[in-house]
């Protein structure tokens, strides 16, 4: 995805102490229009960074900003236009999934289009229309999730914080999401995500900072920190089958580029594998087929928390 020229969200020393134990030291990031993803252990700070930037914990020290508005003074308009999935997220068990999901809209949007928008949220979530009307109390925690997922996108929010969003969603259910979650990021919403799930963040973000102990280890666009840690083996895959031009042909016209290409790619049933040291004239080109999806290779990803995070050794290129 293009990013703007501007950040959405531009963070300045932003750090929170609790006890005398800091949690959240001293990060700077700035988060461009895009699928963004804290990436990192338990504990490591990801859900606290996240609740400063929603107004919902003070930070102890540093500041942020999101769209331009400091979240120190007025994290209330800011919020209006941000949906929130947390990790344990909360309902009032008796009010039916539709009333709630009204309830989250109605605080969003004045002008009554919330309205129109329950129902298709409620089919999108892919919560059975026969629980529509029935008490959340009365869902299993897969359904609450998926409604979870569904208020966090309702009502027009321009970013959406999604701490954990797969966490309760069988296998087949998290592949659907990780479908519906890229569709809205074409729709112009910049989706946030903290994970440990290394999976999950590999076939959704465009950057990604890796945070541990509070800090900020490595951030960048994922293909830009694998050619940086040495890595130069990348995928493209077909996610959907709306655009006219074929697997073949995007090979085609990207071997038409000389010296794009390390070496022969290999063209499977549904993606591209092959080597570049040019990843950034790659997503340059694959930017404009919203069908492909551009990432180093799978369970490179892996290898770089691994780097990063615990320090095992692959070579960094200068």
């Amino acid at each position: 995805m293009a990013s703007a020229k501007e950040p959405l969200i531009k963070i300045q020393d932003l750090t929170k102490e609790y006890y005398g134990k800091i949690v959240v030291d001293n990060i700077n990031l700035e988060i461009f229009e895009s699928c963004f993803a804290f990436l990192g252990p338990n504990g490591a700070g990801k859900t606290t960074t996240i609740l400063m930037l929603l107004g919902l914990v003070k930070p102890s020290n540093g500041t942020a900003s999101i769209f331009g508005i400091d979240i120190l003074k007025k994290s209330g308009k800011i919020r209006r236009k941000i949906g929130f999935l947390p990790e344990n997220v909360g309902f009032y068990p008796n009010l039916t999934g539709k009333k709630f999901l009204k309830l989250i809209t109605s605080l969003r949007i004045s002008d009554g289009r919330n309205n129109n928008q329950i129902e298709s949220y409620l089919e999108w979530s892919g919560i059975k229309k026969s629980y529509w009307d029935k008490a959340i109390k009365t869902y299993s925690r897969g359904m609450r999730q998926r409604l979870g997922l569904a208020q966090a996108f309702a009502g027009d929010p321009k970013i959406v914080f999604l701490d954990e969003p797969l966490s309760n969603i069988d296998p087949l259910g998290r592949e659907e999401f990780i479908q519906k979650i890229r569709l809205k990021r074409e729709e112009g919403i910049t989706v946030i995500i903290s994970s440990h799930i290394i999976l999950e963040i590999e076939q959704l973000a465009d950057y990604i900072a890796f945070i541990d102990d509070g800090k900020i280890k490595a951030s960048d666009k994922i293909y830009k920190l694998a050619q940086r840690y040495g890595f130069d083996e990348y995928e493209i895959t077909r996610i959907s089958h709306n655009d006219k031009i074929s697997l073949k042909e995007l090979n085609e016209l990207l071997s038409t580029k000389k010296g794009l290409f390390s070496d022969l790619p290999k063209v499977l049933s549904e993606k591209i594998i092959f080597r570049t040291n040019n990843p950034e004239k790659v997503d340059n080109i694959v930017l404009n087929y919203k069908d492909f999806n551009y990432t180093p290779l799978s369970g490179t990803l892996n290898k770089l928390y691994k780097k990063i995070i615990k320090g095992e050794s692959y070579e960094q290129k200068e």
